[in-house]
């Protein structure tokens, strides 16, 4: 079986370089980015598709000619919570200190959410059911949630900030006899 993992096409969000799991809707360049995705889909047996509750997921989906698809909350952005809106070095700005240890950086929640840990396990379940299934399963979802996803197979999470997930891009997962390879990261 596969998993193919979509972040959702640019957003207003993306240009500004903030952190948010507001309902951030596509923008113009969000839809042109979609058009080489969606080439890339239709070589794929896909099964089922899931997606993000937000609505630059659930557009991505509509653009990618996907109209029967399920959402589900654990494929949601990871939830920044008061710091939502803001730039990531103002959230860094916040924590002075902190972030230089880096199991802080794992564990660190989000005032009143969550944390880059509470991703990769939510991410994890996920995909464990997807396994169950066993079913080919286009999963459309947001920048970190998909880098957390990649965390469901590795183990090193010293390795977190050596990828980066583009707008649009496919990342695939093979899992065949328990055992769960990385196919492809950033495929546009």
């Amino acid at each position: 079986m596969k998993i193919y993992l979509v972040r959702h096409g640019f957003t207003q969000s993306n240009r500004a370089r903030t952190e948010s799991v507001e309902d951030p809707k596509l923008n113009k360049s969000g839809f042109n980015v979609l058009v080489n995705t969606r080439r890339t889909l239709e070589k794929y047996n896909i099964d089922k598709v899931y997606s993000s509750e937000l609505k630059d997921a659930t557009q991505t989906a509509d653009m990618l000619g996907y109209h029967d698809y399920i959402t589900d909350s654990r494929l949601n952005e990871l939830d920044f919570g008061d710091y939502s809106g803001q730039l990531l070095e103002e959230i860094q700005d916040h924590y002075d200190g902190v972030l230089d240890n880096e199991e802080d950086v794992f564990n660190l929640k989000y005032p009143g959410n969550e944390s880059r840990n509470d991703l990769i396990k939510r991410m994890s379940e996920f995909l464990d059911e997807l396994v169950e299934k066993d079913e080919n399963a286009l999963c459309i979802s947001h920048g970190l949630a998909i880098k957390a996803a990649l965390f469901w197979i590795l183990k090193d999470k010293a390795d977190w900030d050596s990828f980066w997930i583009e707008n649009g891009s496919v990342t695939i997962f093979e899992i065949h006899d328990n055992k769960k390879i990385i196919k492809c990261v950033n495929n546009i």
